[in-house]
């Protein structure tokens, strides 16, 4: 009987210990689990505007690309707002963005957002639009006076002489002016000549496709016949006039260039309302803006080969290179690069 108390004893004991070392590895299990992973990074990204398809093509590429390399990233589109665009930059900054990219509305309007993130310590990626006179610390953007060059010498080869109309973007978007400083050298040995004159000038705010297809159609209506050539500032614009060219009957009798590469421009080209546009392959442009962010978040040196001035500063300046295209190699562009289907383009 003795024995048989002491073997329960010795039992009891033994089940014990066991219960108390499983609980202790429980223990050491939970201890482990709670070590937290290190948060992503967070990537704050301010757009202007959805309005022209390329910057819905921004977007999703952004996204996709951001989240392949394990980053989150909070969208904003400010609906060419600027006062919005602000608003929504403090809304990431209280959020706890890593880094902010931001497509400006206007160039110096949103140095305000920039001042903001900086002050909170948050590095800042000017992207595809400069903000003025902020001190981002990187510029990326594609070679946007080469967009201008390509779009006068294309336009050029097609129309040596004659009356050219120059439909601008937005006088607040810097891009504008780089875009009509390249239009403007590919044709001035031809305007100092006396072969080609401008007809007239002018900005469209907020790069609005009415506005432009109201101020061509009334240029058409007072002035048709000393019209041979339109450069407009960007697809959506060049859309705008060949609208009113097609409501005047003078499609044949007018080339338009723009630029984006976007689908509609594209089936232009196929069609032959449009002369040529601009490829600029967002893909790129936005794998390097992703590698720019590890980058500053991790405070690393970045190498660039040139900058620009932003009024007030000089600012890593990145850029993308472009390809003019037209109806003759889309294949070899556009379809190649997969940034347009051709059973789209041709359908």
């Amino acid at each position: 009987m003795n024995s048989f108390r002491r073997f329960t004893v010795y039992l009891l004991i033994l089940i014990m210990f066991f219960l108390m070392t499983g609980c202790t590895s429980q223990g050491t299990l939970t201890e482990k689990n709670e070590i937290k992973e290190p948060k992503p990074l967070l990537i704050g990204f301010s757009m202007a505007t959805y309005k022209e398809d390329r910057w819905l093509r921004d977007r999703d590429i952004f996204l996709a690309k951001a989240r392949e390399a394990g980053f989150d990233v909070i969208v904003q589109n400010a609906n060419n707002n600027s006062d919005q665009q602000y608003k929504q930059v403090l809304d990431m900054i209280a959020k706890g963005i890593d880094v902010l990219v931001i497509a400006p509305h206007d160039a110096v309007d949103a140095k305000r957002a920039v001042s903001k993130a900086k002050a909170a310590g948050i590095p800042v990626i000017s992207y595809d639009r400069l903000v003025r006179e902020a001190d981002v610390d990187v510029y990326i953007s594609f070679d946007n006076v080469k967009v201008g060059e390509l779009m006068g010498e294309s336009l050029l080869n097609a129309v040596p002489k004659g009356g050219y109309v120059l439909l601008n973007g937005s006088k607040n978007d810097n891009n504008s002016a780089m875009f009509r400083e390249g239009y403007l050298s590919a044709l001035e040995p031809a305007i100092k000549a006396g072969e080609v004159t401008l007809v007239a000038e002018t900005w469209v705010a907020d790069w609005r496709r009415e506005t432009a297809y109201e101020y061509t159609y009334t240029l058409l209506k007072n002035r048709g016949t000393d019209i041979q050539g339109i450069i407009a500032a960007n697809d959506s614009l060049a859309w705008a006039a060949i609208d009113a060219l097609s409501e005047k009957r003078m499609i044949d009798q007018v080339k338009v260039v723009g630029h984006d590469a976007d689908l509609a421009a594209c089936k232009r080209l196929i069609e032959g309302t449009q002369l040529m546009t601009v490829y600029k392959p967002i893909s790129l442009l936005v794998d390097e803006t992703i590698s720019l962010c590890k980058k500053l978040a991790k405070n690393e040196p970045l190498t660039t080969s040139s900058a620009i001035d932003d009024g007030k500063y000089k600012v890593p300046y990145i850029r993308i290179d472009v390809i003019a295209v037209t109806k003759d190699n889309l294949e070899q562009t556009v379809i190649k690069d997969g940034f347009h289907l051709k059973e789209d383009l041709y359908n």
